[in-house]
């Protein structure tokens, strides 16, 4: 059970409405994968449905790429801060990824 209670009560003031809930998306789909680029994929799907469900293009909106040896994933359009959460939601679940910029987050292999 990820403790996302501080975003909640953050959206509107410091995190954009829907930060927490794409962020426990996010969290609960990577968990369930072991590899780094599985666990940035299932994070990537998980972030288009949500981006498609709030009315946005995932094909527009959203990409996930391999850089350096690491793969990123990013949603521009997407709440206010949400990768800022999502590290954290991330992090509860024992994975590490960081956000670059506050709408993206990049997933390293151990």
């Amino acid at each position: 059970m990820l403790n996302l209670d501080y975003a909640r009560k953050g959206e509107g003031h410091y995190y954009g409405h829907g930060a927490a809930l794409i962020a426990e998306k996010v969290a609960l789909a990577a968990s369930k994968r072991t590899s780094c680029k599985g666990q940035a994929k299932a994070a990537y799907d998980a972030m288009c449905k949500f981006a498609a469900d709030i009315g946005c293009d995932p094909d527009k909106e959203c990409f996930i790429r391999q850089e350096d040896g690491h793969w990123r994933i990013s949603f521009e359009a997407g709440p206010y801060q949400w990768a800022i959460v999502a590290s954290e939601a991330l992090c509860q679940c024992g994975i590490f990824a960081e956000p670059h910029y506050s709408f993206d987050l990049c997933f390293y292999p151990e």
